[in-house]
């Protein structure tokens, strides 16, 4: 084998034949050629191009329509004519920068020339004055409030041609004015309003059931007593505007029928302490719950009213199981209430004055104390008349005008019968 390493054979990298190297000759300049390597040639490049028609401008604008001529006064005809009093001040220029300076020449030199002088600021000249504008035209109109439409073009008359008037005055219809809508109109006239004959009908059932009761009775008569103190104190908290106050008309008529509870259970000389006991009592638990109560101080204030005044007329009530002659003064109130709501002919105030004349006389003929028919005939008409105030509705007159009339005359029958008798 052949050792590629050892020099002195024929193989290995040092025993090949050595090139003689040529001497490289001048370099000849080569000629300049494209960055690409090969030369720009404009016709060569676009050979594949389609060819460029020239532009023609009407062929380019065919499907445009004509264009009309300006008319100035044709666009300016709903203008008002414009009149200038004298001519428009000129302001002076302003300048926002300075005057470039001047190269610095070097210091040999510069002593050898003069200073060149700076340019001065350019100078405005003066606008002449602008020529007045006329007020009017054959194109202009005056300044009007009419309204103006199109007319119908004139044939052969091209649109915004001098001479043209493409609008025509118009008066303005006058548009028909629409009134804003009526307020709700409120309740007129008096707010007593009566309640009626039916009522009063009502109202002398149930002084006849209490005249059975009294007949019966101080039980008998305490139940109907107890249906009256329940009407009541619906009928009282309707009429002043509180409803649906179940709280309220439970607690007026609880109050009413421990009054009477209490008057059954006392002796016959502790029935009036236990009235107004009971009245006391009661009227400091309303004025507790009252005062807590998480509400507006005014409204609490008025449903402390309400609820306070309730709880009396309706503790009131009992006063009849104290008093005697209760047949009597109940026939007097039954009489003067269908009296005074009858409608009889003459003034308003006949049927009041007839109502209590009869029930005086009734308490003259049953032998009874001399006040019981005035001051029943008295209670029932004040009953009646507070029911009937401030516009009060069916339900008002249902309630409190079948109920005060006799709630009002309780207490009074009482006084007429035990304290002015005695």
């Amino acid at each position: 084998m052949t050792d590629m390493n050892n020099p002195n054979h024929g193989g290995g990298y040092g025993n090949w034949p050595q090139q003689p190297q040529q001497p490289y000759p001048h370099q000849q300049p080569h000629p300049q050629q494209h960055p690409y390597g090969y030369p720009v040639d404009d016709e060569a490049a676009t050979t594949l191009l389609p060819p460029v028609p020239p532009l023609d401008d009407a062929a380019a604008t065919t499907l445009l329509p004509p264009v009309p001529p300006l008319d100035d006064a044709a666009a300016t005809t709903l203008l008002p004519p414009v009149t200038v009093s004298g001519a428009m001040p000129v302001a002076p220029p302003q300048h926002f920068g300075q005057p470039p300076a001047q190269p610095q020449q070097p210091p040999s030199r510069a002593r050898h020339r003069a200073p060149t002088p700076q340019p001065a600021p350019h100078q405005a000249a003066p606008m002449p004055p602008a020529a007045p504008v006329p007020p009017t035209g054959p194109g202009f109109d005056p300044p009007t409030m009419t309204l103006k439409r199109p007319t119908a073009p004139v044939p052969g008359q091209v649109t915004g041609a001098p001479g043209a008037q493409p609008y025509a005055a118009v008066p303005a219809q006058p548009q028909p004015v629409t009134p804003p809508p009526a307020a709700p109109r409120g309740r007129t006239g008096s707010p007593i309003i009566d309640p009626g004959l039916q009522p009063a009908l009502i109202t002398a059932g149930a002084a006849a059931l209490l005249a059975g009761g009294a007949a019966l009775g101080q039980v008998a008569l305490a139940l109907v007593v107890a249906l009256l103190q329940l009407l009541t104190a619906a009928g009282w908290f309707r009429l002043n505007g509180m409803w649906p106050a179940r709280q309220g008309i439970l607690l007026a008529a609880l109050a009413g029928f421990t009054a009477d509870v209490a008057v059954l259970l006392a002796d016959s000389r502790g029935g009036v302490a236990a009235v107004v006991g009971t009245l006391g009592g009661f009227f400091l638990l309303v004025l507790v719950l009252q005062t807590f109560r998480p509400s507006d101080p005014k409204e609490r204030f008025y449903a402390l009213t309400v609820l306070g005044s309730a709880t009396v007329v309706t503790a009131l009530c009992t006063m009849l199981l104290l008093a005697d002659w209760v047949p009597a003064g109940v026939g007097a109130v039954a009489l003067a209430t269908l009296l005074a709501a009858a409608p009889l002919p003459g003034p308003k105030q006949l049927g009041p004055v007839l109502g209590l004349v009869a029930a005086v006389l009734l308490g003259f003929l049953v032998g009874a104390p001399m006040a019981l028919g005035s001051l029943a005939g008295l209670g029932a008409l004040v009953g009646r008349r507070v029911a009937a105030y401030d516009f009060p509705s069916r339900f008002v007159h249902m309630t409190a005008g079948v109920a005060l009339p006799l709630a009002v005359s309780a207490p009074l029958i009482w006084i007429a019968t035990d304290l002015l008798a005695g």
